[in-house]
């Protein structure tokens, strides 16, 4: 008996209680009553069904980058257009009010279920509709699709719920993209002249870009930055650089662009395969150029073998005018400045030794 006497008390109660919030409008709105969780219950404070006199239309954008923030607008028409309400709830993101509308508020029907929006006030129609402005903040994840969901009410504010209606919204899907690269890379190659490594990439759009950073590693692994070359900001056709680096010793090299945004965001492109600056198969000295010069001149050398290398410049006289190279060196191919600046105009001799190796060349220098 006393069983039976609870049923009927709890079913008394729930009764009484639907009773009244289909009798009664809450002016300062409800949350947890659109189709987020599957419930069919809606507005019951407005009445237990949705009307299609009413049309509710949730609009904004239908693709949203991971993390990012989006505005979208509630409408709501139909109805007895005097005063709308709204609740407006997500799958997976966040809705937050916007800045734009200061009659909404965020709410949760129950710890833990999640925040909602709703109405702090109905807001009067002025025209043949009413629109609610709010914010979706997308989830962290990319390749997934959220959806929005809202059902608003259109009432005639007489403080019952009589003739007020209410309907449900289409639900909105939201599909979550990753975040766009600012450069789509179509191409990044080299070839190798002499001791240089000449390095080329091309772009087939760009958004943002302020520009690479150009990196390379030895054998050491440390990345060591090389260059630095502009970008064109934003571009919708192709955008071919390039980059050389010059007077590199023998061996094997790694090279990547660090591409830069101008708000500071970055992402690495790494070239595919080594590029390697293959050993002298023997000792030579190459003839300066420019020649004549006037002041200044390269003077090229290679060697097959790590050992002491002197390389040295003489007037008609015999006379040492400068030392250009003066230590042990690794095998390789080498390339030093000679600056005449402080020489007179004429000819000069430039000597290299390097164990039973010996060379010498002629140069000339014109002011």
């Amino acid at each position: 008996m006393k069983i039976k006497k609870t049923i009927s008390r709890v079913i008394f109660f729930v009764f009484i209680f639907m009773l009244y919030i289909n009798l009664t409008a809450f002016d300062d709105g409800i949350v947890g009553f659109t189709r987020k969780n599957g419930n069919d219950f809606g507005c019951i404070c407005h009445g237990f069904f949705p009307d299609r006199k009413v049309t509710v239309i949730i609009s904004g954008p239908s693709s949203v980058t991971v993390n990012d923030t989006a505005t979208y607008t509630l409408r709501i028409s139909g109805g007895p257009a005097v005063e709308a309400g709204c609740d407006i709830s997500a799958s997976m993101g966040n809705l937050i009010p916007s800045p734009l509308d200061t009659l909404l508020r965020r709410d949760e029907s129950l710890p833990g279920s999640g925040f909602e929006l709703t109405h702090k006030d109905p807001r009067p129609f002025t025209g043949s509709y009413v629109e609610f402005i709010f914010r979706y903040i997308a989830p962290p994840a990319s390749g997934i699709t959220d959806t929005i969901f809202a059902n608003g009410n259109s009432v005639n504010h007489d403080f019952t719920s009589d003739n007020d209606l209410w309907n449900y919204a289409d639900n909105f899907q939201v599909t979550i993209t990753d975040i766009p690269q600012p450069v789509e890379l179509s191409s990044f190659t080299y070839s190798v002249s002499g001791n240089n490594a000449e390095l080329k990439w091309t772009t087939s759009e760009e958004l943002n870009n302020a520009g690479f950073d150009i990196e390379s590693a030895d054998n050491s692994g440390s990345w060591i930055k090389k260059g630095f070359v502009s970008g064109k900001g934003n571009s919708g056709t192709p955008v071919l650089y390039s980059f050389t680096d010059r007077d590199l010793k023998s061996g094997a090299y790694a090279y990547r662009l660090k591409q830069i945004d101008y708000n500071g965001n970055f992402e690495y492109y790494y070239l595919s395969g080594e590029v390697v600056i293959n050993k002298p198969e023997k000792y030579k000295l190459s003839q300066n150029y420019p020649n004549p010069f006037n002041p200044v001149t390269n003077v090229e050398f290679g060697i097959s073998k790590l050992g002491f290398v002197s390389l040295k410049v003489y007037d008609m006289l015999g006379k040492e005018a400068a030392t250009l190279v003066n230590e042990i060196l690794s095998p390789g191919k080498y390339t030093v400045k000679f600056n005449g600046n402080n020489l007179a105009s004429g000819v000069y001799f430039y000597r290299m030794e390097s164990g039973d190796f010996k060379d010498i060349k002629r140069m000339v220098l014109v002011k």
